[in-house]
């Protein structure tokens, strides 16, 4: 028989740091000490986002800040139970390194992703505007567990979405009674989030936690609009594959302005694409989320 598998201490839903920064284990080779648990018992899609690009990084020139990752979502995790990741390299080239990130758990492969870093390069540059309206400070907005409880209760038929806070994150929903509401509800979502506490002066844990959290709501858009139509029924919903540009070094604990649009939902996949912008209006990266909506019964 197999000996059954050891158990991850509880993590305190607070320490980023912690949560994403791996154990090395053997060349190449990498062992998660933490879990994040969504609402459905399973591993956050964005722990193991976070994660696979923290591996990545840990293999990389430290000179050589990240610029993409592609991800799989393959099956789901348990938040409470090890991952073990391999790194393989793929290019290390004059100015570009990439890295494919594979991990598995309980002998089940649970995702796959390819990162690419590269050197900083002296070449024309240009960058959409921030959507946030002039003056608007996420810090005026309520957090979404001070929201009206019924609005809160209306997203509980969005499966992932009735959970109202998580620790780690600092959210603010501008105009949210029009975004929220099944009435007012589009395939526009924007909101603001960083880290709730302070993390290293350390690129690649900011790296690694801005793609933690960049799956926080990222799939909303593709969800809203249709609060008005499901009526009483409720839809399941998983991460299918994720993706990340970023065109400048990212601060996580630093906010950041997320607008995310859907264009398309169809036969039970919605896409959702993101810009993200800091505070002071920088274009800082770009996201894609493919996630599955369906009915449950």
């Amino acid at each position: 028989m197999n000996a059954p598998m050891s158990r991850l201490p509880k993590w305190d839903e607070y320490d980023v740091e912690a949560l994403l920064t791996p154990e090395a284990i053997a060349p190449g080779k990498w062992r998660t000490r933490y879990g994040d648990a969504n609402n459905n018992g399973r591993s956050y899609g964005g722990q193991l986002l976070g994660q696979a690009m923290m591996a990545a990084l840990m293999d990389v020139p430290r000179d050589r800040p990240p610029t993409m990752m592609q991800f799989l979502f393959l099956q789901g995790a348990m938040p409470d139970q090890p991952l073990d990741f391999t790194v393989t390299p793929l290019q290390d080239g004059k100015r570009f390194s990439s890295r494919h990130v594979r991990a598995v758990q309980a002998g089940r492969t649970v995702l796959d992703a390819q990162v690419t870093c590269a050197l900083p390069l002296d070449a024309p540059a240009h960058a959409d505007l921030s959507p946030a309206p002039l003056g608007e400070h996420p810090l005026d907005l309520p957090d979404l567990a001070g929201l009206d409880l019924a609005l809160r209760r209306g997203l509980e038929r969005l499966g992932g979405y009735s959970k109202n806070h998580k620790p780690s994150v600092e959210f603010r929903i501008p105009d949210a009674v029009r975004q929220l509401s099944a009435a007012t509800a589009t395939e526009r979502f924007r909101y603001w989030m960083k880290a709730r506490g302070p993390l290293p002066d350390n690129a690649r844990i900011h790296a690694a936690a801005f793609a933690f959290f960049s799956d926080w709501w990222l799939n909303f858009s593709s969800l809203s609009m249709h609060l008005r139509d499901i009526g009483p029924r409720k839809l399941y919903i998983s991460s299918l594959n994720h993706a990340i540009w970023l065109h400048h070094p990212v601060r996580a604990d630093e906010w950041l302005h997320v607008e995310a649009v859907s264009p398309c939902a169809i036969s039970g996949r919605g896409l959702s694409v993101a810009r993200f912008h800091d505070l002071q209006g920088r274009f800082v990266a770009s996201g894609t989320q493919e996630c599955l909506m369906a009915y449950v019964d």
